[in-house]
C-alpha cells in the first residue's frame, strides 16, 4: 500500500488530482493507525485505468459515470458517444483542410488579400461555394462542440499582470491541506468582510516541505493597514507578468502540464519564479463563494492557473550564444545512468521532444534515502534520444525531418540503486567515440535566455553528410550542464561513431 503522495509520484499525477478523484467517488483510500491515508493495489490499478481513459480524451464526468455505476450499458453508452464526437471532430478537421487548401490556392493566384475576400463573395463560383460550405460546417461544428464540452486549448492562454499586493497567508502540511487553509482563511474573510473590499482576490499553491510531504499555502488580499494575527502571516507580493489558463479542479494536473509546455516552448517569455519575492505558481479562485460552496461539484469548480513569467528583453536577445559547430572527436568512458523512459508523440521532431525532468526527479527521490550518495555530484543530466531503428540512415542527421521515438532521461550514478520505483531503471553507456557539438552561454546570463539544441542537430546533419562519417544511426546523446545546479548553461550533442557495442540495460 502507498500513501497518497507516494501514489501520486509513482503514477506521475498530482496529489490534488488524486484527492479530487477520490472526492468524485472514483477512488477510496484507507486510513491506517498512523493517521495517514493509503491506496491499496486495487485503487492503484484504478488510477492507471483512469489515466488511460483520460489519455483517450474521455471527460472526467464520463469516467465518473463508468466507475461509479459499474454498469456495462453505461460504459457502452459513454464510449459510443465518444466515438461519435471523435468522428465529428475528424469531419471538422477534414473541412478545415478544404478551407486552408482553397485559401492557399486563392492567395497564390490573386496575390492580394482584397481579391481573396472579393473572390469569396462571388455567389456562383463553384470553388468559393465549396469553401463557404466547409466554413459553415466548421463554424457550426465548433459552436456545437463548445456547447457540449469544457475542454481548452492553447488559445485560452492569456498574459496578465498582477499588481503589488498585500496578503494574509496561511500554509500547512497535513492530509487535507487545501481544506485546512480554506477553513482558516474563510473565517478571516467573513469576520472582516474582506470579500466586500476593493481589490479582494484569493490565491493558493501547493508545495513539498523538506521531508517531501505535500502542503498548501493560501492567500487573501487585504488592505495595506490590516493587522494580521498569528498563525497567519502578512506578506507583500511582488508585481509581475503571469501566463494564465483556466482549469476545473478535475483536470488541474493536466492543465498545469499544458501551461508549463507553453512557457517552455515560448520565444517571447521565460519563467520568472522567485519564491523570495512571493512570485509562485498560483491558483486563483475567480468566484470565491461559488468555489467554496458545498453544493458546487468538483467538476464545476474553476480556477485560473498563473505561471510567473518575464518578457525576454532586447538586451537578453543580444546575449552572445557560443557554439562549437566544428565537432571535437571525444572518447567517452563507460557511464552508469539512472533514469526513466519517456515515449514521444508520433512524428515528434528532435527539438520538440518533451522530457519531463520533474518526473525523473520524483522517481530518484523515491529510490531511497541515500539517493544523493549514489548520484554524481551536480545537477547535470543526460538524454539518450532514440529514433527509427529500421533504417541505416541516422534519424538525428535527417535535417528538419528527424523524428524521435523515445527518450531515456537520466543522471550519472556512482553505484547502483537498491530499488527502482516508478519506472526508474539503470542503463550502462559503454565506452564509445563521439563527435561532439556544443552551445553555451556565460553563467551570469542563465535564466535570461534558453539554449536550444536545434542548431546542433542541423550542424551535425551537414557535417556528417559533407565528411561521409560512419555513425551509429539508432541513438544520439544530449548532455546538459548546470553550473548553478538548476538552469542549463551548456548543451552538448554527442553523435556516436559506428561501434559494435550497443546501449545495454541492467536487469532490475
Amino acid at each position: 500500500m502507498l500513501r497518497i503522495g507516494e501514489a501520486a509520484t509513482a503514477c506521475g499525477v498530482s496529489n490534488r488530482t488524486l484527492r479530487h478523484w477520490e472526492a468524485a467517488g472514483l477512488l477510496e483510500s484507507h486510513r491506517m493507525d498512523n493517521g495517514y491515508r493509503y491506496f491499496d493495489n486495487k485503487n492503484m490499478m484504478r488510477i492507471k485505468q483512469i489515466m488511460l481513459l483520460r489519455k483517450l480524451r474521455l471527460p472526467i464526468q464520463d469516467i465518473q459515470r463508468i466507475f461509479v455505476t459499474g454498469e456495462l450499458s453505461i460504459v457502452l453508452e459513454v464510449l459510443t458517444r465518444h466515438v461519435e464526437e471523435t468522428n465529428q471532430q475528424a469531419d471538422e478537421l477534414k473541412a478545415l483542410g478544404v478551407v486552408l487548401k482553397r485559401l492557399i490556392e486563392i492567395v497564390k493566384s490573386k496575390q492580394s488579400l482584397e481579391n481573396v475576400f472579393q473572390y469569396l463573395n462571388i455567389p456562383d463560383h463553384a470553388a468559393a461555394l465549396e469553401l463557404r460550405n466547409a466554413l459553415q460546417r466548421i463554424l457550426s461544428e465548433r459552436e456545437k462542440a463548445m456547447r457540449q464540452h469544457s475542454s481548452y486549448s492553447n488559445n485560452d492562454i492569456r498574459i496578465i499582470h498582477l499588481p503589488k499586493m498585500v496578503v494574509a497567508s496561511y500554509s500547512v502540511v497535513s492530509e487535507t491541506p487545501e481544506k485546512d487553509c480554506r477553513d482558516m482563511l474563510h473565517t478571516l474573510v467573513l469576520e472582516h468582510a474582506l470579500h466586500e473590499k476593493s481589490g479582494f482576490r484569493h490565491f493558493g499553491f501547493g508545495f513539498n516541505d523538506d521531508n517531501k510531504n505535500y502542503g498548501y499555502e493560501m492567500w487573501v488580499v487585504i488592505p495595506d493597514d490590516f493587522e494580521v494575527q498569528e498563525p497567519l502571516i502578512k506578506k507583500v507580493v511582488t508585481p509581475g507578468l503571469y501566463a494564465a489558463l483556466p482549469a476545473y479542479l478535475t483536470i488541474i494536473g493536466e492543465r498545469w502540464g499544458q501551461l508549463s509546455d507553453w512557457v517552455e516552448d515560448n520565444d517571447t517569455y521565460r519563467l520568472d519564479w522567485r519564491p523570495d519575492d512571493n512570485r509562485h505558481y498560483l491558483e486563483e479562485c475567480m468566484d470565491y463563494f461559488t468555489f467554496h460552496g458545498e453544493e458546487t461539484s468538483e467538476s464545476q469548480k474553476q480556477l485560473d492557473l498563473l505561471y510567473p513569467i518575464a518578457k525576454i528583453s532586447k538586451d537578453n536577445q543580444t546575449i552572445e550564444v557560443h557554439r562549437t559547430l566544428e565537432p571535437k572527436r571525444v572518447l567517452l568512458p563507460e557511464i552508469m545512468l539512472g533514469g526513466c523512459i519517456f515515449p514521444q508523440k508520433e512524428n515528434t521532431l528532435l527539438w520538440h521532444k518533451k522530457v519531463p525532468w520533474y518526473k525523473l526527479a520524483q522517481n530518484i527521490y523515491q529510490s531511497g534515502k541515500d539517493w544523493m550518495s549514489r548520484t554524481k555530484e551536480g545537477n547535470n543530466t543526460f538524454t539518450l534520444v532514440y529514433g527509427d531503428a529500421s533504417s541505416d540512415t541516422a534519424f538525428y542527421a535527417d535535417g528538419k525531418r528527424g523524428k524521435v521515438d523515445q527518450c531515456f532521461a537520466a543522471v550519472e550514478m556512482t553505484k547502483s540503486f537498491e530499488s527502482y520505483p516508478g519506472g526508474l531503471e539503470e542503463r550502462k553507456l559503454p565506452e564509445l567515440e563521439y563527435l561532439v557539438f556544443s552551445t553555451w552561454i556565460s553563467p551570469e546570463h542563465v535564466g535570461n535566455i534558453k539554449l536550444k539544441s536545434k542548431e546542433l542537430y542541423m550542424a551535425a546533419s551537414e557535417y556528417i553528410a559533407n565528411h561521409h562519417c560512419k555513425v551509429d544511426p539508432h541513438f544520439c546523446l544530449e548532455r546538459e550542464y548546470r553550473k548553478d545546479g538548476k538552469m542549463v548553461d551548456k548543451i552538448e550533442l554527442y553523435v556516436p561513431l559506428s561501434h559494435d557495442n550497443e546501449i545495454t540495460n541492467y536487469s532490475q
